[in-house]
């Protein structure tokens, strides 16, 4: 089963395919959607479509695991997310991926055994977990893959088609 992992963002957005063989997971790809600081929306959107678009073509994921958002302070900030965020649904809808949506925190404790770790905390644990010797990139790519890696224990009885 292969599945994509989502770090939902208006401008650069993480992405992950990982595939689990029996009880191995192993990481396929990882990296940023990214669209130039500025750009408007719909601008945005379509460039944000476009190469999800094209990462959906190449890998083919069965499931996908796309962050739920949660946004305490700025509005603005919190409504171009889930325009993104909303672009991200409908592609994968159009793709007919299923999609489950774990919370910041259970990415958090499913990757670290804390609801409350930081960035760093989920890199190491994404390295001990995965295997990853080099992981690099943006933090968006690493929050993406525990995404994936979260989405598998929550995809329960899905099956692949």
């Amino acid at each position: 089963m292969k599945i994509l992992g989502i770090d939902p963002g208006s401008h650069r957005l993480g992405y992950s395919v990982l595939q689990k063989d029996k009880s191995v997971i192993r990481v396929l790809t990882y990296g940023t959607i990214e669209v130039p600081s500025g750009t408007k929306s719909p601008v945005n959107l379509i460039a944000i479509r476009r190469q999800l678009d094209a990462i959906l073509d190449e890998y083919r994921p069965d499931l996908a695991s796309v962050e739920e958002l949660f946004f305490a302070k700025n509005r603005t900030t919190a409504a171009k997310v889930y325009e993104a965020r909303g672009v991200v649904l409908l592609t994968l809808g159009e793709h007919n991926i299923p999609v489950v949506e774990p919370t910041a925190s259970q990415i958090k404790k499913g990757t670290t055994g804390s609801g409350i770790a930081d960035k760093k905390d989920i890199k190491a644990a994404l390295k001990l977990l995965l295997g990853l010797e080099n992981l690099t990139g943006h933090d968006d790519s690493w929050d993406a893959i525990a995404s994936a890696y979260v989405g598998f224990a929550m995809s329960g009885s899905f099956k692949k088609k």
